[in-house]
Parts: C-alpha cells; sequence; structure tokens
C-alpha cells in the first residue's frame, strides 16, 4: 500500500545546530505519514549536531563544506527521491499530523504544483515560554502571488512542490544569500504553476539571535534590504518582464529603499541614508 502513496522528500540543511537540530528532526519522524525521506545537508558542524545526527538512522546525512543555506538545499533537492518536495529549517519544526494532508492534495489534483499551508513565527519571552510573534494563516497569506513573493511574506517552507517544479524552473540561485527563497518563488509563478492552499497550520518559524530572516537584528536586516534591493533592480533591468511584475518590483523596491532610510537615519548613519533615497530615484520610474 506504501508503494501506491507518493514519497515525499524533506531537506534540511544544518551547520552548528545542536540547540536546535533535534526537534526539526523529530517534527518529521513523527508525522502520520509513511513514505518520508528525510535529507539533512550539513555545512561541517563542529558543536555536537553530527552526533545528534548520528543517532537517527532513518536520515539520509551529508556532511561537508558547501557555499551556505540555498546551496546545502539544492545538494539536498539534487538528492531527493520524492514525488513531493518540502523543506524545514534546523532551527524551525513542522507542525503535527500535516504530511498526509500534504500527500492527499497532491493526489486530489494531478495539474497541481505546489500546495501551502499555515505558518507562525515564535520566540520566547524572559521566562523561556514560546510567544507567538507573527501568525500567517488566512487564505491570502497561502497564495503563490507577487504581492507575497514581494511586499508580503513569501512562507517558502510551509510549501511543498512538484519535483517537476524544480525541473521546470531550476533551482536556488546561491548568488542571493537571503532572498533566494523569494527569486524562485518569482521564477515559479512567471511560470505558471499551480499552487493550492491546505487549512491547516504546517510550520514554526522560531526567532532567535542566529537566524538567517527573522533575527530581528539590525545587520540582518540592512542584508535583507541589500538583497531584496539587489533583486527588485534585476527584474526592473530584464527586458520582456510582464508590466505587472514591474509593478511589484517597482513598488517593492521603493517601500525596502525607503525603509533602508528609515533604518540608516535611526542610527545617523546619514550617507547611507541618501544612497538608500538615490535607489529610490534611480529606479521609482521603471
Amino acid at each position: 500500500m506504501h508503494d501506491a502513496l507518493p514519497m515525499i522528500s524533506i531537506v534540511t540543511p544544518c551547520l552548528n545546530r545542536s540547540q536546535f537540530i533535534e526537534e526539526a528532526i523529530q517534527s518529521v519522524a513523527q508525522q502520520d505519514y509513511p513514505h518520508v525521506e528525510h535529507i539533512v545537508v550539513d555545512g561541517g558542524s563542529t558543536d555536537g549536531t553530527l552526533e545528534i545526527l548520528g543517532r537517527y538512522h532513518h536520515l539520509r546525512v551529508i556532511s561537508e563544506p558547501d557555499d551556505g543555506l540555498y546551496d546545502a538545499l539544492n545538494k539536498g533537492i539534487r538528492l531527493a527521491r520524492g514525488e513531493i518536495i518540502g523543506q524545514v529549517n534546523s532551527d524551525d519544526f513542522y507542525a503535527n499530523y500535516i504530511l498526509s494532508t500534504v500527500a492527499r492534495r497532491f493526489l486530489d489534483d494531478p495539474e497541481l504544483d505546489a500546495v501551502c499551508g499555515g505558518a507562525t513565527a515564535f520566540g520566547e519571552n524572559s521566562e523561556g515560554k514560546r510567544v507567538t510573534i507573527a501568525d500567517y494563516q488566512k487564505p491570502h497569506h497561502k497564495e503563490l502571488s507577487f504581492y507575497n513573493i514581494t511586499r508580503g511574506v513569501p512562507i517558502i517552507n510551509a510549501r511543498f512542490f512538484r519535483r517537476r517544479v524544480y525541473e521546470r524552473v531550476g533551482l536556488y540561485d546561491t548568488r542571493y544569500r537571503i532572498a533566494a527563497d523569494r527569486d524562485f518563488l518569482l521564477r515559479v509563478a512567471l511560470a505558471g504553476a499551480k499552487s493550492g492552499n491546505l487549512g491547516c497550520p504546517v510550520y514554526h518559524y522560531r526567532q532567535h539571535p542566529g537566524s538567517l530572516s527573522i533575527s530581528g537584528q539590525s545587520v540582518q536586516r540592512r542584508k535583507i534590504l541589500s538583497e531584496h534591493l539587489s533583486l527588485a533592480e534585476r527584474y526592473l533591468h530584464t527586458d520582456g518582464v510582464p508590466s505587472k511584475i514591474r509593478r511589484y518590483c517597482r513598488f517593492w523596491h521603493t517601500r525596502e529603499a525607503m525603509a533602508g532610510v528609515v533604518l540608516a537615519l535611526r542610527e545617523t548613519r546619514y550617507l547611507e541614508a541618501v544612497r538608500y533615497g538615490m535607489r529610490v530615484w534611480r529606479y521609482d520610474r521603471c
């Protein structure tokens, strides 16, 4: 009976995550779906992460140097044997009992290229209790829309894709250390992929100082702004991009540049504020 079910491959990029990796592993191992492979692509951890991974014999573990998060994800996707592919970060975890729902949604509609469920972001208060920071459960949060990809929250870890999507649009562009998920989703949306929504929470993002995208730190925020601006400018410079996409990218670019102005002024980095302002002036008519 298991052979009739599509295999789901879950890819986890990892580097020195001994504090969190076990919860990520267990959130996959304790799912209600029998046909799962979990691939962990480790970048050469030295903090005890590999010892933890070694206790879980069902994992497919690769440990070797890589060029960051998205290079690791690309390695895992290339190795994946599943018809359906998802990704869980080493510091996050899946909700309980969701993989059977994911598989059923794909089985019910063979034309679906992707599905997306709800996501939450959480942190810890001074007492160590988990507190929800953001909640993305409404139907519009889950759409594969240009608004969500650019100006909204892409919640890519709450999304699952058929293998054919990667074959059609390619893998992550490793030039982007943070925004490669938005670039990938833009390519998926531009390819006309059909995406469906799941009426349940799927994913839990953890905010902590080492988080790549939701650490809350000013330095990380500046890196995110820089990549978002570069990605938007790339699409604004590219010939043949549909006018609708150019419009979204222009709005996104203006918003991120103005956020950079405000952040720089708040931190008394006046020359940087001027540079952000010049980027707005340069691209607001593209």
